[in-house]
């Protein structure tokens, strides 16, 4: 554009790959005003060293400041000011990042967990398994898991003894760092078998695993391992539910 001194706000919409609108509304709420309006026919003028406040928009927005926090940027006039809130900001982005990575962690450890789990499911047969001993965490009833983290992060355990369900989020790999109320399955023998479909039909699953397990000394409680549920299938006929019983340790 040479040495022009003033830009239409087209070219200077087109310099920053902005729209138009975009321009007008910062001169709307007045963060960025035109310094010429034509009386005649409105065209907004700005004088070309307004690329640079542009700029300064443009750089604090691609930070994810508000427009809000942008005006009040412009306000300031103390540069030690200034600069402590782009450390503060630095700071936020910081913590926003490292939250990010945790949840894009818990997405690729039930990723993991699902694949070496699915290619042993058989909604038919059923098998026994030595399992060594496992930790989780306890998430209590079913009217207190949805509140915290653990059953969205972690494969959801369910812990059926009667009537009483009990359920937990299963740790996969490291042990979290935060005050959370560790337990174990203990190690030993199981007769593992699978449930597909809806929870409320897995009563069914739990009679045949016992049926074909009948001559077995086998412990009264069961325990429901999630596979496929609500968080990668929306339909329920689709679940997949890995049963285990533990058969008693006579030694």
């Amino acid at each position: 554009m040479g040495n022009k001194e003033y830009l239409n706000v087209n070219e200077l919409a087109t310099l920053f790959g902005l729209k138009v609108q975009t321009l007008h509304y910062y001169d709307k709420i007045g963060i960025l005003k035109p310094s010429y309006r034509d009386p005649n026919n409105g065209y907004r003028k700005y004088r070309f060293d307004q690329t640079y406040k542009l700029a300064s928009i443009r750089y604090m927005r691609k930070l994810g400041y508000s427009i809000e926090a942008v005006r009040d940027f412009q306000d300031t006039k103390d540069p030690d000011e200034a600069l402590q809130r782009l450390k503060e900001r630095s700071a936020a982005i910081h913590e926003q990042w490292e939250e990010m990575m945790r949840i894009n962690h818990a997405i690729l450890r039930k990723i993991q967990f699902i694949e070496d789990s699915k290619d042993e499911i058989d909604y038919e047969g059923f098998r026994i398994v030595e399992y060594p001993e496992r930790k989780y965490i306890s998430i209590g009833t079913e009217t207190e898991i949805y509140a915290g983290e653990s059953f969205y992060f972690y494969p959801t355990l369910v812990f059926y003894k009667g009537t009483k369900k009990e359920f937990g989020a299963l740790l996969t790999d490291e042990v979290p760092e935060e005050n959370v109320d560790i337990h174990t399955i203990p190690a030993g023998t199981y007769v593992v078998g699978y449930h597909k479909g809806a929870y409320e039909q897995i009563q069914d699953s739990f009679k045949r695993i016992r049926e074909w397990g009948q001559n077995l000394d086998l412990e009264d409680g069961i325990l429901a391992v999630n596979i496929i549920d609500q968080f990668v299938e929306q339909n329920n006929e689709n679940y997949a539910t890995r049963i285990e019983v533990r058969i008693t340790d006579t030694h």
